[in-house]
């Protein structure tokens, strides 16, 4: 196991975010969690990368206790992020976005090899590489934030949103390029509002609703439950 959540409590000030949450992530899997604005998906997420800390529980990685570590420590850990509203740096160009993924790779080869394998997933980013940040399109920025998490190769991406905002076109981009980074052997948590699409793509799922876990499963059998295709997929 990659990544296990132990009964994890996270508040904002007053307000308890996450109430108990547990979750486990294989090495190699896609898991997806989805649920509504406000139900505590990005609070896990700020929980996981050490951006809040817990109140209480645990987030173990590869074996190790980070609910403490710092968040600066995490992509040297083998944990890589996309965050949502993709934050990606507007004054500077592709490629000097990518290259401050790569903060922690030493050898130069190997981030040039990781760029590589950034602009074969997204020709496009290779096509716009000296280009400002902020003068892409949603969906390149969208690509570019993933880009971005990837040059540190990662063994575990958080994917925060994704397609937030997105163009049914890069929609469904965004999502194939998730399959082909998971072929690749990154393990994948993705974090998504678009319940029918991370379904689709993931082999397991948990619904999170005010700030607890209220179900976990195969993806394909979350996917058909009732109270989940009335509440996430607009079907009765």
């Amino acid at each position: 196991m990659l990544l296990k959540i132990e009964d994890l409590h996270t508040n904002y000030g007053a307000i308890h975010a996450l109430k108990g949450v547990a979750l486990e992530v294989n090495e190699g899997e896609i898991v997806c969690l989805i649920g509504s604005n406000g139900a505590g998906k990005t609070t896990l997420v700020n929980s996981i990368m050490g951006i809040v800390k817990p109140a209480a529980g645990k987030i173990i990685f590869d074996g190790r206790d980070i609910s403490r570590v710092p968040t600066y420590s995490m992509t040297k850990a083998g944990i890589g992020i996309s965050p949502e509203g993709r934050e990606v740096f507007p004054e500077l160009s592709v490629e000097e976005n990518l290259r401050i993924g790569a903060f922690v790779v030493r050898e130069q080869k190997q981030i040039k090899e990781a760029r590589e394998r950034v602009y074969e997933l997204f020709p496009r980013l290779r096509e716009r590489r000296q280009q400002q940040a902020g003068t892409l399109s949603g969906g390149e920025q969208q690509m570019l934030a993933v880009g971005r998490a990837l040059m540190s190769n990662p063994r575990l991406i958080l994917l925060d949103e994704p397609s937030l905002g997105l163009a049914p076109n890069f929609v469904e981009m965004i999502f194939a390029m998730i399959r082909k980074i998971n072929a690749q052997g990154v393990t994948v948590l993705l974090i998504e509002q678009n319940a029918n699409m991370a379904l689709q793509v993931s082999s397991r799922a948990y619904v999170l609703e005010n700030g607890i876990v209220s179900m976990s499963g195969k993806a394909s059998e979350i996917a058909v439950n009732p109270l989940v295709k009335k509440a996430y997929l607009g079907m009765a």
